[in-house]
């Protein structure tokens, strides 16, 4: 699959992601198989957004310097981080629903979890825009270099 259909499908399954997720649609409560549709939904979404920027870059391969490769391999840690990502957040919260309780005993469930669980997903959304940009500036300042 080329960079350019894995970006339009990557662009599109975000798109809809965040339609249904901003609209609060009643398609996120229905039950899958036991599962919420909207955790099944989200994590779609996690991974959409990691092979969109992935693929806006062609897999960040233009820069050859350090910083590019380490953007690189940061790149693909997110991808797998947001493909692990229901499994995580299940272990985390100790159910499907991923809901977190004072009662729970343990770290497991609990409201320390749910901190971890919420900066999982902050990396997950934030971390990917953020070297996005730190790559385009390396390769203006790259390209910079190489006129003068």
């Amino acid at each position: 699959m080329t960079h350019k259909k894995l970006f339009a499908i990557s662009l599109g399954i975000l798109g809809v992601v965040v339609i249904l997720f901003s609209t609060g649609s009643s398609v996120l409560t229905y039950n899958l198989f036991g599962i919420p549709a909207g955790n099944l939904i989200i994590w779609i979404g996690f991974i959409a957004i990691q092979l969109a920027v992935f693929s806006f870059h062609k897999g960040f391969k233009a820069s050859n310097s350090v910083v590019g490769k380490l953007i690189r391999n940061l790149m693909r840690i997110l991808i797998g981080i947001s493909i692990l990502w229901f499994g995580i957040a299940y272990i985390l919260s100790g159910n499907i629903g991923f809901n977190f309780s004072w009662e729970a005993s343990g770290y497991l469930g609990s409201p320390k979890a749910s901190i971890l669980y919420w900066k999982i997903i902050y990396v997950l959304v934030v971390a990917p825009v953020v070297l996005m940009i730190s790559y385009s500036l390396l390769l203006y300042f790259e390209r910079l270099k190489d006129t003068k």
